[in-house]
Order: C-alpha cells, then sequence, then structure tokens
C-alpha cells in the first residue's frame, strides 16, 4: 500500500534520542521494583492476546457480584471483538483455586493480565493472586516500555537495529477514574519490505509512528505519544478520551477497523446491558495524499463508527458495524467534526442523504460460534456499496461491488495439547473497496489503511501455530497472499488511496485484476518472559517474504534478537 508519501527528513537528534532512552531505562529500573499499581486499557501483546482470549472462551468462571456473593458466570457472555478491553471488565471471570503448586494457570496470568499493570510476572504462588486480586482504592503505576534488538538481513546482508526506550504511567481511583499515558523514542533499521513501508508511507511498521530519515544508509527515529483517560462511573457504562489503537473482531486481521496503522485520537463511548454491548467511537484522522511530508501537508478528516455486539444464546455472537469518513478541511471548503454524526444511535447512510454529503459510509456484519471452550468459528462481512441490482448481476464485475469477506477457525488445547493454538483464516476484499471518489476520505489514516493493511483487490490465507508455557510463548505463522498489484499510471482497485474516478472501467472487474502478485510469509517467534520484579523478556524473531510477479521477484530474510517488552502485538506480516 502507498499513500503517495515520501519519508520526512527531519532534525532528529540521534544522539539526544539515545541519551534519552539511557536515561529511561535507567529510571525505570530503580522504579520497576516499586510495588505499585494502574490500570490497563491498551491493547495486549500478541502472547497476552492468546491468553486472555483462551481464557475468555472458557466454559464457566467464578464472579463476585457487588452484594460479595458468588455466583457463576458464562465466560462465552464476554463482548470480544472491541478491543481494547477495560481491564475492571475482564476481572470478573477470576476462578482462583488455592494450590501449592507453582505451576501457571490461566487464571494467575489472566489475574495479572487485567490487574494493574505494574507486576510482570505471569506466573506466582498463590499468596501473589490474593494480592493482584484484592486491590486498593487509589494505585499509581509505572512500567518501562524497551526493545532493544540486533538483527541481519540474509538478503541484503544489512545489519538490522531497533532500539527503543519509554515509560508508561498509569492511575486509577476505585477502577472509576483511571488513566495512562506512554511515551517513547526510538531508532529503527529494518529489513527491506518493511523498509519500503517506512520510505513510501512515511511511518514506522508496528508503532504507525512517522518516519524520520536521519541518513542514507537506512536509519530512521520516531517518537511516540499515546494514552486516555477512562471514566468508568457503574459496571455497565466507561467513556474513554485519549490516543490509542484500536481492534475491532476477533480474527488475525480485522475488515472493520485494526491497529496496524498509528495511534488516533479519539472519544470512545461503551455501555453493555444484559446481552448487549454497544461501542461508539468519534476519531480525528489525518490525509497524507500528495503530501511532501511536511505537517502543512497534512489534511484533517474524520470517523464516526458504531459496533453493536448481541449474544443471542451461549454459543452464538453476532456484530454489527458501521462507519462514515468524511474530510475536513481542503482548498474547497472548510469543514470540522460534523456535529450530524455524533447521535450514537442512528445509521450513518440515511445521515448522510439527509444532509447532501457524498461521505464514505460503510456497513458490515460479524459473527462467532463457540462450539465449546476449544472451538470458536468467527467471520466478517463488509459492504462499502450495496446494490442489489448489482449484485444479482456479479458475473457483469461493476465496480461498485465493493465488499469483503472474512471467515476463520481457532482451536485451542489443538490436539489435545495444553495451551496450543491453531489458528487459520481466509480474508478477501474486493477491488476498490475502502476507497472514494476523494481521496480524502478513503478508509484510511495517516498513510495507511484502517482495516486491512493490504487495502483491497486481494485474497488472503493465514495459518498459525502457538505454543504457551510458564514465560515461554513459541509461534509459528505463514501468510499467503495474492493482490492485484496498482502502479503510478493504473487504478485496477488495490491502492485504496487513489480516487475511485480514476477507474480502468465500469464493467469487467474480477478479483486480482491488474499486476498480479503473490506474496508469501513466514515466520518464527519465540519470546520468554522471565519471573523478575523488573519487567524482563527475551525474543528472537526469524522471518522470510518473498514478493513476485512477471516483472520482479524480491525475496527478504531476517533474523533478530533481544530484550523486548512492547507496548501492543507488532503487525509487521503482511
Amino acid at each position: 500500500m502507498s499513500s503517495g508519501l515520501m519519508v520526512h527528513s527531519s532534525q532528529f537528534n540521534v544522539r539526544s534520542s539515545l541519551m534519552t532512552i539511557l536515561r529511561f531505562l535507567t529510571i525505570l529500573f530503580l522504579l520497576a521494583s516499586c510495588d505499585v499499581n494502574a490500570q490497563q486499557a491498551t491493547l495486549t501483546t500478541y502472547d497476552e492476546g492468546i491468553i486472555l482470549d483462551q481464557y475468555l472462551n472458557g466454559a464457566t468462571a467464578l464472579a463476585t457480584q457487588n452484594n460479595g456473593r458468588p455466583a457463576k458466570v458464562q465466560a462465552a457472555t464476554f463482548h470480544s471483538a472491541v478491543r481494547p478491553y477495560v481491564n475492571a471488565d475482564v476481572r470478573q471471570y477470576y476462578h482462583w483455586v488455592p494450590t501449592d503448586s507453582f505451576a501457571v494457570t490461566y487464571d494467575i496470568r489472566v489475574a495479572k493480565l487485567s490487574a494493574r499493570f505494574c507486576n510482570s510476572k505471569i506466573y506466582s504462588k498463590p499468596e501473589d493472586i490474593d494480592a493482584a486480586m484484592y486491590l486498593p482504592a487509589w494505585s499509581l503505576g509505572i512500567k518501562p516500555i524497551y526493545d532493544l534488538s540486533f538483527g541481519y538481513d540474509l538478503k541484503t546482508s544489512k545489519p538490522l537495529l531497533t532500539s527503543t526506550g519509554g515509560i508508561r504511567i498509569g492511575g486509577d481511583y476505585k477502577e472509576k477514574l483511571g488513566f495512562d499515558l506512554r511515551l517513547a523514542a526510538g531508532i529503527v533499521k529494518l529489513p527491506n519490505y518493511q523498509d519500503s513501508i517506512a520510505f513510501t508511507n512515511g511511518i514506522i511498521p508496528c508503532w504507525g509512528d512517522r518516519a524520520y530519515a536521519l541518513d542514507t544508509s537506512g536509519r530512521y527515529g520516531f517518537q511516540h505519544l499515546s494514552g486516555n483517560i477512562i471514566w468508568r462511573p457503574t459496571p455497565v457504562f466507561n467513556l474513554q478520551v485519549g490516543r490509542d489503537k484500536h481492534f475491532w473482531g476477533d480474527g488475525h486481521r480485522s475488515l472493520f477497523l485494526s491497529d496496524v496503522g498509528p495511534a488516533i485520537p479519539y472519544i470512545k463511548a461503551q455501555t453493555t446491558i444484559w446481552k448487549l454491548q454497544y461501542t461508539s467511537l468519534f476519531t480525528w484522522l489525518q490525509d497524507w495524499t500528495n503530501s511532501t511530508g511536511s505537517k502543512s501537508d497534512f489534511r484533517s478528516k474524520f470517523a464516526s463508527m458504531h459496533y453493536l455486539s448481541v449474544n443471542f444464546t451461549k454459543w452464538l455472537n453476532i456484530g454489527i458495524f458501521e462507519s462514515v469518513v468524511w474530510q475536513g478541511t481542503d482548498n474547497n471548503r472548510s469543514r470540522w467534526f460534523d456535529a450530524n454524526y455524533l447521535n450514537p444511535l442512528v445509521f450513518f447512510r440515511p445521515v448522510e442523504y439527509s444532509i447532501g454529503s457524498s461521505d464514505n459510509a460503510m456497513l458490515g456484519i460479524a459473527g462467532k460460534i463457540r462450539f465449546n471452550s476449544n472451538n470458536v468459528l468467527y467471520g466478517q462481512i463488509i459492504l462499502d456499496e450495496f446494490y442489489l441490482k448489482e449484485i444479482k448481476a456479479w458475473k457483469d464485475g461493476w465496480w461498485a461491488n465493493k465488499q469483503g469477506v472474512q471467515i476463520g477457525y481457532k482451536c485451542y488445547n489443538f490436539g489435545q495439547v495444553d495451551n496450543f493454538l491453531m489458528q487459520t483464516e481466509i480474508n478477501i476484499v474486493r477491488p476498490y473497496t475502502y476507497s472514494h471518489g476523494s481521496p480524502q476520505q478513503s478508509y484510511s489514516n495517516a498513510g495507511m489503511p484502517l482495516a486491512h493493511p493490504m487495502g483491497a483487490n486481494f485474497a488472503e490465507v493465514i495459518g498459525l501455530l502457538s505454543y504457551h508455557w510458564n514465560g515461554l510463548t513459541v509461534t509459528g505463522k505463514v501468510v499467503g497472499t495474492r493482490f492485484g498489484k496498482d502502479n503510478d499510471t493504473t487504478n485496477f482497485g488495490q491502492n485504496i488511496f487513489k480516487s475511485y474516478i480514476t477507474r480502468e472501467k465500469d464493467y469487467g472487474n474480477k478479483l486480482f485484476q491488474g499486476l498480479a502478485t503473490n506474496v508469501f510469509l513466514a515466520e518464527f517467534t519465540a519470546s520468554y518472559t522471565f519471573n523478575t520484579k523488573f519487567p524482563l523478556r527475551l525474543e528472537l524473531t526469524a522471518a522470510a517474504r518473498s514478493e513476485r510477479n512477471v516483472n520482479r521477484s524480491i525475496k527478504t530474510s531476517y533474523v533478530m534478537a533481544g530484550l523486548c517488552l512492547p507496548l501492543w502485538r507488532a503487525q509487521r506480516d503482511y
């Protein structure tokens, strides 16, 4: 994907940034031993996500009601699609059985993940879990952010580097009012395909922050700021304001809203009553199309999104998604956040028509079937346009048949092996989906798609195996993708940053039209989190990627190893 933005060279002080990172780590090493607490409400890392998903998919869990009497609840009633979760909502699923064993249980790990984040231990003695479950009325926590990794690109014979340091501070009062602040900065030298993303799209892969070219050798610098304020007056309602990443879906990818791009400024309101959960998200985005890299070229755009999750039965969840993206001020008009889209209880398409706009509205439906505590089938359908007449004439290939579909399957304890996950997923998105007549209104933000990282006009198959035991997590992943690539002078519907007005034809459109390109990626990751007071985590990654079409073949293979305590999962598998 390309938004047409070339990476911005700037006065990014390398020495100053490195010294800042070292100071951060020194201070954090001293402070991390303090037994303080704070509430967490950020997207989980990949390791943590597997643990939470498996635990929350369990048959039953023990909860404590407000009156102090224990009651059985069905973990399947947890609304899992809208992330990040508020930890107070996850905490109700604790189920602790005292034991003398020092072995890991999901209960301990979930408690550690969803309690205040100061204690990085993922396994502990029984008395430690009791301390995590009964929390003081107010708390303050601090945690480091670091990634000090080195590697080697085997194809280009180029050394690789990730040198990142930061701090995370959070606090809360009676689980009703909380805050979370994250500051980080770093320097990276990336494998060639990730370097292309940084150079062309102007962002650092995985982080999503703006890339600053430090020299001609391929080193980039970046700075990161995110966080939020959470108000949770009752267990059924919470309001969040901040700048953060979001992910809506139960799969590895999302066709609705993904965490592949940068953190975004937002306001989020969420209500959970009976079998329903309703989420409203209002965001402030940026359009970098045709930018030279200067901030003065960035244009504002906005989005409003809703997600209704309904647990029809203990085994069936249905979700309804809608969104609208509209451009802000440009050369022709002045426009800010449109108050017509603030109403959380209306459908956007009628509002769009009523105000005479041509904003980019979409509708989606999601489903999750829980066969038992180990097997889950999930999927999504996204509708960018839907004209029944043209749908019936599907073979005609009308350009505005802009839809996408996802179907996936998860099996926990695969092959009757405890803690062994198998996941497979298929994603298909037709040409021109997510694009708009005005590129400023494409379903994107700051040079990256808001949904799937490949944009449109593609089909993707993902296979994944992951095993975790105590502090060890081992993951193997393969991704195969076929897409129809656009170039500078053609628009066959893959590049969502191009206006669909410049489409090649009205009819006869089909999947993979354009320059048919195949991408294959295999990735192996092993990480180990030590049972220490200071959060200490080792990670090893080895990956190989190939991209082929009739014009060229690009291959990448690399290894990376180092100390890494990430904020969220690294999305680099595309």
